[in-house]
């Protein structure tokens, strides 16, 4: 008898490990792993407007769902002299629903959430950028865990937001709709085609919203790269409703091109590395009228069939006056079953 419990207790064991390996529901193609970190670019002109997020190269099946909270964390000290100054730390949370309409087609809305105010991290960031010998020396030039945003226009008006006006808004809210091209094998790529549309539900006067309906589109591809590696690479072009900003003329159009890398370490867990380069969003205003670079560097873990944990870190080392300083990403992704014969 203690030797039929204890066999019962080593298929139980088995029984969910092999559960816990289970990744079909994550994994739908054979060109594809777990996909990219799902963090859009954290450039604060960026957050204001509509900018794609990476995704997998792939879509739920017919009839079934997939519920996101996204997660990111954001130091901001973006400076230029008579132009800006963005001293600031968000929290921002990310609730979006994704439905397969089709086999080949899903819909998905997104509604972000986000506290703006002066934070806890500006020792943490100047003691970290110090050790690594790329610190902002203007940083420390003004108080710790403030929270100024102050943009001067070239009309001559100052906008300026401080520490009362800190707190909790409603962002811009997104609709989107994803078309596989092509599913993609182990030697042929998956391809997606994106369209998203920005609604202004959001408060302009605080810089909740940039306001206006604006428009992306663009295209999205995967490939194993071998038995480890797993390529990503999307190019989105976007279109903005609105292009003045507290009195600064923004660009109308915009182009990202991402790039990612997935070491698959094993069937439930990958490391990625990934890169983002986002056109200038600006006209003649200092750094904002440069190229935005991002690099991140994260990991995505199976939970259990149906719930996916990613997180990563953004740290900009290298051009301080237009993206964040550090960011932490932090998402939980669940997906339902797959219907029965849908594919």
């Amino acid at each position: 008898m203690a030797q039929a419990r204890v066999a019962a207790a080593a298929a139980l064991l088995v029984a969910g490990l092999a559960a816990g390996q289970d990744v079909s529901n994550f994994v739908t193609s054979p060109a594809v792993g777990l996909g990219p970190l799902e963090l859009r670019s954290q450039s604060p002109l960026s957050i204001l407007r509509l900018t794609p997020t990476p995704k997998t190269p792939s879509v739920l099946a017919a009839g079934q769902w997939q519920l996101e909270l996204l997660t990111s964390w954001n130091n901001y000290f973006d400076y230029e002299p008579g132009l800006y100054t963005i001293d600031a730390e968000t929290l921002r949370f990310t609730m979006s629903a994704t439905y397969g309409v089709t086999p080949r087609l899903e819909l998905a809305i997104g509604v972000p959430v986000s506290y703006r105010g002066g934070g806890i991290m500006d020792r943490f960031i100047e003691n970290f950028e110090g050790l690594l010998h790329v610190a902002n020396k203007e940083r420390k030039l003004f108080p710790r865990n403030r929270y100024l945003v102050e943009i001067h226009g070239p009309n001559g008006r100052t906008f300026q937001l401080t520490g009362k006006d800190a707190g909790w808004g409603i962002e811009d809210t997104t609709i989107g709709a994803r078309y596989q091209l092509a599913p993609g094998t182990e030697s042929t790529p998956a391809l997606m085609a994106l369209f998203t549309v920005k609604l202004p539900t959001g408060r302009r006067s605080s810089l909740f919203s940039s306001g206006g309906m604006d428009v992306a589109a663009g295209i999205s591809a995967g490939q194993r790269l071998g038995r480890h590696f797993v390529g990503y690479a999307s190019l989105a072009a976007t279109h903005y409703a609105e292009t003045d900003m507290v009195g600064v003329r923004l660009k109308p159009n915009q182009l990202s091109l991402f790039t990612g890398l997935e070491y698959r370490h094993s069937p439930r867990m990958s490391w990625l590395l990934q890169a983002l380069v986002t056109s200038p969003g600006a006209e003649h205003f200092g750094g904002f009228s440069k190229n935005t670079y991002e690099i991140t560097v994260g990991l995505k873990r199976v939970l259990n069939p149906n719930l996916l944990l990613e997180a990563s870190l953004l740290e900009n080392l290298f051009i301080f006056d237009n993206s964040p300083d550090v960011g932490f990403h932090v998402g939980l992704v669940w997906r339902s079953n797959r219907p029965r014969g849908k594919v």
